[in-house]
């Protein structure tokens, strides 16, 4: 019952706590700032990403495919502008791989 409140604790904390945030004025913020808040979900999303593309079992590896999906991911990105389009197709990229319909070596 203990870990059921403090997950509600957490939840309330969180959610008041980005809530009071996004109610600050705009002239709290300088642009420099709001353009560095911008740039966090990218940050996150490098932080998930980069450790499974280059770590397996504690150590350092290189994985070519995984790697060649993640630069195909970004320039799909980049010229699209469509994040589920690129996230599909690199995906796709692996897991046909995986399966051994690319030959990849």
């Amino acid at each position: 019952m203990n870990l059921i409140l403090l997950y509600f604790l957490l939840a309330a904390v969180t959610y008041l706590s980005r809530r009071a945030f996004l109610r600050l004025p705009d002239h709290w913020l300088s642009p420099r700032v709001k353009n560095g808040l911008t740039f966090i979900p990218v940050g996150i999303f490098a932080g998930l990403i980069f450790p499974a593309l280059f770590v397996q079992n504690d150590q350092i590896v290189v994985r070519p495919m995984l790697i060649a999906a993640s630069v195909v991911c970004l320039l799909l990105m980049a010229w699209s502008k469509n994040i589920l389009l690129s996230f599909g197709v690199s995906l796709g990229l692996v897991v046909l791989s995986s399966l051994g319909l690319i030959p990849w070596q």
